[in-house]
């Protein structure tokens, strides 16, 4: 059957499943359910009445407050009739009195924002309550605006009208929105028009590019912020007054008001400052002004040379309708990447909105969720690694860490201690599970929460003691092969090279190596840094020795380039390769003042293919373990576009 079809596919192509699901809906169901109808805010107001709210669920980019004074004026409803408030600390009470007020009157009241004020929700489902019994105006209407959040209140949920709105997709719509907003005495308004309204088009172009990245994830933005048109609108108001007060265009001024104060202003990462930075110089640059530039390779986006609004909206609609990757100064391999983010996305959706009774599937004779559970938790109770001990360590593994010479065993130490952890929670929740399922002991939410998981193939909570996104059953296989690393280092003594993947803290291990090499040569060691160097081998096994100094690490991928072994340099990715095995690294320890590797490609590199974490005392991402510098025969800037990253580990 066609839905049977589907299933082979999710095994074989992920990638493609969104769209094929789309077409299987339509045939199936009809043309309805796969096209987003219109907003019709009438209509919502009519199928409304004084005692139901109606909620606008917001996606990032949509802004319903213009279509809702729309209304308002359409409806009659003076102004001082219909207020809005956003919601924040301290704002409740002051909604409240708005309410309250409105009840009596008859007049509108928006609540903006509902998800910033969560603590206080309940206390508007009170109100709502309370407002079913009394006396309110038949005029009275309460509008809401909320991103999607687990902690809304069901019950406003059930008693309201939802209504949501996502902004125009891609490119082209995003600047035709622009240019559409933008009002003619703003265009017109400058007293060099000709370099003005060019680099009005770059900022637009800026703009939407910075939005649509979003869609392609970490490789897009490590973060996807939410830069709203206010950033644009405060944007065009400074590049009109730098023109005019000045003779020469400020271009350095323009790159950092612009990049790094109003757009990353929005900005938490400062790889993703780094990022806008270089998109922003593609369009805000001297060059961007001369007849015959592009912003892209294809040569479809161009400064246009049109001097009225009426024509530039002309130009822009005749922009192509789908978005190349190139565009957006990614590889074409990209769009895998954002289809199978489309794809994880809308599978985990059907998840999260099935009974848990379906992921028991099977017919006659098949299994019960129990038995399954079961078979599993015995499966891995008998493929749980022994517990590390420094009894039986090789000799070399902690000599001289008493004197404090050997810093990489203080690191191991430290790792063994956070492995062990690791082994007896999940020899304690296999046990309670298994005892949990016989009913020998109650089935806790813990314990039931690791059942579930188990059904989906899922890392518990309870086990995810590093980051991973591996599914269950490769994640206890990464973990038996990070055992066996340890294991290898504590009883062989210590390797000739280290995999960097297997470690809970890699951070640590790259300080440990530049204490070892700044206590051994007495420099101190904030003086120190790392060159690092990929040798030119395809893996760990061809290495016979350890490096005189630093380490050699081993197991990187790297994401959005290829690397070519011979030349030791980046090179462009092959078709639908997303992940380039790096061949191993040499950390090799050096002075500040003696690094010589500026003109390379400064790569950041992560624990996982997500990128974000929590901002750490540092100043970068709890992800991020070190920037590595790579040779490259192109500007640098040309793979921070791309979004080139290393990785610890894959998804899969």
């Amino acid at each position: 059957s066609e839905f049977q079809k589907l299933l082979v596919i999710k095994v074989i192509r992920k990638d493609v499943l969104t769209y094929l699901t789309e077409k299987y809906v339509l045939n199936t169901m009809g043309k309805m359910f796969t096209e987003s109808p219109p907003m019709d805010l009438k209509g919502v107001y009519e199928d409304s009445d004084h005692r139901t709210p109606i909620i606008f669920v917001l996606s990032p980019g949509a802004d319903p407050m213009g279509y809702l004074l729309k209304l308002a004026r359409d409806q009659g409803i003076e102004e001082s009739q219909f207020t809005y408030i956003s919601l924040g600390q301290g704002q409740g009470p002051k909604a409240e009195a708005l309410m309250k007020q409105a009840q009596e009157s008859g007049g509108w009241v928006c609540l903006q924002n509902c998800h910033l004020s969560v603590s206080w929700l309940p206390k508007l489902e009170q109100v709502l309550e309370k407002a079913a019994k009394e006396d309110v105006h038949e005029n009275y209407r309460l509008w809401l605006t909320s991103m999607p959040t687990s902690k809304f209140p069901v019950s406003i949920l059930q008693q309201s009208i939802k209504v949501t709105n996502e902004p125009p997709k891609g490119l082209k719509a995003n600047m035709k929105r622009t240019f559409l907003d933008l009002e003619e005495s703003t265009f017109e308004g400058c007293s060099k028009p000709e370099i003005f309204k060019k680099l009005l088009f770059g900022l637009a172009f800026f703009h939407a590019v910075c939005q649509e990245r979003r869609k392609f994830g970490a490789i897009g933005w490590n973060i996807p912020y939410e830069w709203m048109n206010s950033d644009l609108e405060v944007s065009i108001s400074q590049l009109r007054m730098n023109l005019d007060e000045q003779d020469v265009v400020p271009w350095e001024t323009l790159r950092y008001v612009i990049g790094e104060v109003n757009y990353g202003g929005r900005i938490t990462d400062d790889k993703d400052i780094r990022l806008a930075a270089k998109i922003l110089w593609i369009t805000i640059n001297e060059k961007a002004l001369t007849k015959g530039y592009t912003y892209s390779s294809s040569g479809h986006y161009y400064p246009t040379e049109e001097t009225k609004l009426a024509d530039v909206i002309k130009y822009v609609e005749n922009l192509p309708s789908l978005d190349k990757p190139e565009v957006f100064g990614l590889h074409d391999n990209a769009n895998i990447t954002y289809q199978l983010k489309e794809s994880n996305a809308l599978l985990n959706s059907i998840i999260l909105t099935a009974p848990s009774a379906a992921a028991a599937g099977g017919g006659e004779g098949a299994k019960t969720p129990a038995q399954k559970v079961t078979e599993m938790a015995e499966e891995f109770e008998r493929r749980l690694p022994k517990m590390l001990t420094k009894k039986g360590a090789h000799p070399d593994t902690f000599e001289g860490m008493n004197e404090g010479k050997n810093t990489l065993a203080v690191f191991l130490s430290q790792e063994i201690v956070k492995f062990n952890k690791l082994l007896s929670v999940i020899g304690k929740s296999l046990k309670d599970l298994k005892d949990a399922i016989k009913g020998l002991q109650v089935m806790s939410s813990e314990l039931e929460t690791i059942f579930n998981c188990f059904m989906l193939n899922r890392v518990p909570d309870l086990w995810a003691l590093y980051p991973c996104l591996k599914p269950l059953g490769s994640w206890y296989n990464d973990m038996e092969t990070r055992l066996r690393f340890m294991r290898g280092w504590l009883e062989k003594g210590p390797p000739k090279a280290y995999w960097i993947p297997g470690f809970f803290f890699p951070q640590g291990f790259m300080t440990s190596v530049l204490q070892r090499f700044a206590r051994k040569t007495k420099i101190p060691i904030d003086t120190l840094r790392f060159r690092t160097e990929p040798l030119k081998i395809e893996d760990e096994s061809k290495i016979t020795e350890a490096p005189a100094r630093g380490a050699y690490a081993y197991g990187l991928f790297l994401q959005g380039a290829g690397w070519d072994l011979k030349q030791a340099k980046l090179r462009e990715s092959d078709r639908n390769v997303l992940f380039s095995p790096m061949p191993p690294i040499w950390l090799d320890p050096i002075t500040k003042k003696d690094w010589a590797q500026k003109d390379c490609f400064e790569c950041p590199t992560y624990k996982t293919s997500i990128r974000a974490g929590t901002l750490t005392t540092t100043g970068h991402s709890s992800n991020f373990v070190l920037f590595m510098y790579l040779d490259t025969d192109v500007d640098p800037g040309h793979w921070i576009r791309r979004g080139v990253a290393m990785l610890c580990m894959l998804d899969t």
